[in-house]
């Protein structure tokens, strides 16, 4: 493998002839699926600049990109981070590529238990996530919606409806 382009975030690769980006930190993410005491889905937006669109997502973030590679840790912390709510525990659901024929990055599936708001959220420095929550039986007919509005939908929240409908 040869590095062919590296950035101050991003290296661009080389493996016998395929080519793919990784990011320099943080090469493992997480996203967390939470839902209220009352039964509502906790869902983000946010804007994404190589899609140019706002995204409606699960929690989510990088781990190891804040110095700690612990990824439990760093779906609580996103959780709280992103939407002002916190959990007792998380749960490892699924593991796997985001979108393989492109980047190395895996992503965790996480689910929150004992989930309780303790503040905003909305993210830190310059996130502007906006935090949405969905009745849980009307989270298909929203995100149907929402798309129709022009959102673009994230696909590992379409993937984690598969694990919350599961779920008691």
């Amino acid at each position: 493998m040869r590095t062919i382009y590296e950035s101050s975030h991003l290296l661009l690769l080389e493996d016998d002839d395929w080519q793919f980006v990784e990011r320099k930190k943080g090469k493992s993410a997480v996203a967390v699926i939470a839902v209220t005491e009352d039964g509502d889905v906790i869902l983000t937006e946010q804007y994404r600049r190589p899609v140019q669109a706002r995204v409606i997502d699960w929690p989510a973030g990088l781990v190891g990109d804040e110095g700690n590679h612990d990824p439990e840790e760093t779906a609580k912390r996103e959780l709280a981070e992103e939407t002002g709510h916190t959990c007792e525990s998380v749960e490892l659901l699924a593991s796997g590529p985001t979108s393989p024929g492109i980047t190395s990055e895996i992503v965790s599936l996480y689910r929150a238990r004992g989930v309780r708001k303790i503040g905003a959220g909305g993210g830190v420095g310059d996130e502007d996530i906006m935090v949405h929550l969905v009745a849980r039986g009307e989270i298909e007919s929203w995100l149907k919606a929402k798309a129709s509005e022009g959102m673009r939908i994230d696909q590992k929240l379409w993937g984690g409806l598969y694990f919350l409908m599961k779920s008691t």
